[in-house]
């Protein structure tokens, strides 16, 4: 391929794969034009303007290059996302779902919460919601649907858990669930191999089916992703 032409990243839908003369890129269509939302780079090539998605930045980004299959985020998806934080992730999936979707991006720390509301202003198609995603009750009225997805990258000791919860109120049935297992957010002296295996086994036991288990410690050191789908 040509440098400066651009391809579907394994044919999915609004995920890209970039050769340009200043590297090789993942990149996403960029929903607000001329934004950056973290210094990544943006690229203008043929009328459109491309974002690039960084892995080490992104825990969805590593999963991907990690061999994630499918994307289960496309657009038009409604995606409900635990633990926003200021926004990186979530803006690569608002330029992945479009104007045909919706991502709900829950964070719990007020500063965090506010530096989202800031970059997501002019994202029609993400509701920033301040609140703690252990209990959902809480933001129910604010997430009138059951969603397509849920993408979870929290630091709690009780992640698969914490996800299940949300999983009840607002997954659909058959619904695609992506979770950053954070090792050293669950147990500071268990093997990573117990954590990793306690927390899948918890997920497979309550209600959801592996698809699978990726290993995306190339880019975040003691991290897995667990990929599955809600019955």
């Amino acid at each position: 391929m040509a440098k400066g032409q651009i391809t579907n990243y394994k044919d999915y839908p609004s995920v890209y794969w970039l050769e340009h003369e200043a590297g090789d890129f993942l990149v996403t269509e960029n929903y607000d034009k001329g934004i950056k939302v973290y210094g990544e780079r943006i690229f203008n090539l043929k009328g459109e303007e491309y974002r690039s998605w960084t892995p080490a930045r992104s825990k969805l980004a590593s999963s991907l290059l990690s061999g994630l299959e499918p994307m289960p985020i496309k657009p038009g998806s409604s995606v409900l996302y635990l633990g926003a934080s200021t926004g990186t992730t979530v803006s690569h999936v608002s330029d992945i779902v479009g104007s045909e979707g919706i991502v709900y991006a829950v964070e719990f720390a007020p500063r965090m919460a506010r530096e989202l509301v800031r970059i997501m202003e002019n994202r029609e198609n993400v509701i920033s919601i301040c609140a703690d995603a252990r209990y959902p009750e809480n933001y129910a009225s604010l997430i009138p649907e059951k969603v397509d997805i849920i993408y979870a990258d929290v630091a709690q000791p009780n992640q698969a858990q914490l996800v299940k919860r949300n999983a009840d109120y607002f997954l659909k049935g058959k619904g695609s669930c992506l979770m950053a297992i954070k090792a050293r957010s669950i147990s500071q002296s268990d093997s990573l191999a117990k954590i990793f295996e306690e927390q899948i086994n918890y997920m497979v036991e309550n209600g959801f089916e592996l698809i699978q288990r990726l290993d995306i410690s190339s880019f975040h050191k003691e991290h897995v992703v667990f990929h599955g789908l809600f019955s």
